[in-house]
């Protein structure tokens, strides 16, 4: 993450002037940092190589995608939460209905051709931006619900193959952020900087993911008719689900990689740890 984000921007950032056209008025994959920074270097032949690899890396990410929407749409149908049809899946293991799902939806790119492509690309932007924060935050919550429950029920982390290095206080901090964040998106979006009264507009160009959220919460609740908003410690199930192993071993086989990474040298033990 540090050398491939980190850095990598730091370095964009003293190659590439914030005030360059390329980069202020392009739409297309020249307006990329990267390629404006490679040009103003006068390198000719790596821009378009650099391009090929941007499209390459987008038709990765469209597969991974498609491939992660459709079997979480078929999860869904499996669960319930969506409609039966969506659970079927053929003799080869593949999501039929879910894919045809990601594919219709998949349609939308041909937006990028409408006139007001802006307008279309900030109104679905607008849809699922704020969906990561939401998520990661639920994540966090389950995660301290999960220790919460383990403790209550007697039971502790030594029956886990993996625990979080920050603990619970990890996620706790990570919540406080993310609750920090949509405050401070929900201000900006009500009021734009630089604007001098409220914009209904920009707000829903913002914020609309919540909204979408809220809906879709609230049509669950009405639908299923379950009024229940969080299960009680006491009756979380920790176990359905689970892989089945044998704590024993797991604890020794644990236990022998500590003994051995304490006998390596210091080098060795930073290197381990950090690849």
């Amino acid at each position: 993450i540090f050398l491939f984000y980190f850095l990598s921007l730091t370095f964009i950032g003293l190659l590439v002037p914030s005030n360059s056209k390329q980069l202020l008025g392009n739409s297309g994959s020249s307006a990329s940092p990267f390629v404006i920074a490679i040009k103003n270097g006068g390198i000719k032949a790596l821009p378009s190589i650099f391009n090929a690899v941007i499209m390459i890396s987008v038709l990765s990410v469209g597969n991974s995608a498609v491939y992660g929407c459709s079997r979480t749409v078929q999860s869904l149908g499996a669960q319930g939460l969506a409609p039966k049809s969506f659970a079927y899946v053929d003799r080869k293991g593949r999501p039929l209905a879910g894919l045809l799902l990601s594919a219709i939806f998949g349609l939308l790119c041909f937006l990028s051709a409408y006139r007001k492509q802006d307008d279309v690309f900030a109104w679905l932007l607008s849809v699922s931006g704020l969906a990561t924060i939401f998520l990661w935050f639920n994540i966090g919550l389950c995660h301290v619900r999960f220790r919460m429950a383990l403790k209550l029920q007697g039971r502790d982390t030594n029956e886990l193959v993996f625990t979080a290095v920050s603990g619970v206080w990890g996620s706790l901090y990570s919540m406080a952020l993310l609750i920090l964040v949509l405050g401070v998106q929900f201000w900006v979006a009500l009021f734009p900087i630089g604007a001098k009264k409220a914009s209904a507009e920009n707000f829903f160009k913002n914020y609309l993911g919540s909204v979408v959220i809220l809906v879709f919460y609230v049509s669950h609740k009405l639908y299923s008719r379950n009024w229940r908003i969080y299960i009680p410690l006491k009756d979380i199930d920790l176990d359905s689900g689970r892989r089945e192993t044998d704590i024993e071993i797991i604890r020794k086989e644990i236990e022998e990689e500590k003994q051995y990474n304490k006998s390596l040298p210091i080098h060795k033990r930073l290197w381990k740890y950090w690849c």
